[in-house]
């Protein structure tokens, strides 16, 4: 559950965390970049912004952190409009949660609030200094921890991706992004990775058992619609599962992540207030638990659909759905369908 930010329990004190981010910072190896004690590059970001050598003409460019004791992602604001679009809307979700009615708008906090249990837990947001620079980042729960083989995808919403705010060269340069996908789909592909059996092809090995796939924007770009198609088979699985029990795990993994994108899909069928540009679904399985998902363990505690990425969220135009969001959210759903009864 979501909480207010007045109500957490800050794991060191306001007064240590202020300290720990300025505490004696690691020395970036091999041209990586420069952190605070404590906290490491993000190893599962498949998507985004993320660091370049610090030797580099982009070495102002910040990726995801982690906190790996206490299991945060740290994600930078960014530029200051849309770093501050993202925050605001994180404290109103969790003020809504919180039950926080004086707080929002026109009472519409039932409806924001039954938004949180799709959305990664909010735990504030706070200063620390990367590459001998101050930037604010959000902390944010880690939907991998935990995870053996944590396979991630990120998937953009909406024919649509720039914002009511948007310049012509803005919009310009979006259109030309994903053309066939996001034009006949609604959907873009910007990156991610997947545990495979260690048969498969065009991987990098990773232990004896299985090897790892990971692919970026630029493949994601080069997608026709068939080739989108053929790649979420992959990514849960279904075009390469040679065993009984891998299959029977495709088969839990397919219809857990198919509950959960319905259940958004009714939110945004029900809500008037947001429109979402620019959004993303993070999709996170552990790739260990397919062999074992007739097991004890729920499938929602290592299946998790997330909304993300919320710097393009602005007030609904005369009460109108989300209808660009939720085209991409159907096909989607279209998708999973036709690979889950095939």
């Amino acid at each position: 559950m979501l909480v207010s930010v007045s109500d957490l329990n800050w794991p060191d004190g306001d007064g240590d965390l202020h300290k720990m981010a300025k505490n004696e910072q690691s020395n970036g190896v091999n041209g990586g970049p420069v952190l605070p004690n404590g906290f490491q590059q993000l190893d599962t970001q498949v998507a985004g912004h993320q660091f370049e050598p610090t030797n580099s003409s982009s070495s102002s460019s910040i990726g995801l952190l982690q906190d790996p004791q206490k299991g945060y992602v740290l994600k930078p604001l960014g530029k200051p409009e849309c770093g501050e679009r993202e925050l605001n809307f994180y404290e109103s979700l969790a003020r809504a949660q919180a039950g926080d009615v004086k707080a929002t708008r026109e009472g519409n906090d039932l409806t924001l609030a039954s938004l949180s249990p799709y959305v990664p837990r909010f735990y504030g947001h706070l200063k620390l200094t990367v590459n001998q620079r101050e930037h604010t980042f959000i902390r944010l729960e880690d939907l991998t921890r935990g995870m053996l083989q944590p396979c991630v995808m990120d998937v953009k919403m909406g024919r649509r991706t720039w914002d009511p705010e948007s310049s012509a060269h803005k919009r310009q340069v979006e259109e030309q992004k994903y053309v066939i996908c996001k034009q006949k789909l609604g959907l873009c592909l910007p990156g991610f990775q997947v545990y495979l059996p260690a048969n498969s092809t065009n991987s990098s090995h990773e232990g004896d058992h299985s090897v790892i796939l990971r692919h970026g924007k630029d493949y994601g770009k080069s997608l026709n619609v068939a080739g989108f198609k053929q790649t979420m088979a992959l990514f849960f699985n279904a075009s390469t599962s040679d065993s009984k029990a891998q299959a029977a795990g495709s088969e839990v993994l397919l219809r857990e992540i198919l509950r959960q994108l319905r259940e958004i899909l009714d939110w945004f069928k029900h809500q008037r207030q947001l429109h979402f540009y620019a959004s993303s679904l993070l999709i996170c399985y552990d790739g260990s638990q397919l062999s074992h998902a007739k097991s004890s363990i729920l499938p929602s505690e290592w299946i998790r659909v997330r909304m993300i990425d919320f710097a393009h969220v602005y007030p609904a135009e005369n009460g109108q759905a989300d209808e660009n969001y939720m085209f991409g959210l159907e096909s989607l759903i279209e998708v999973l369908e036709s690979i889950h009864h095939r």
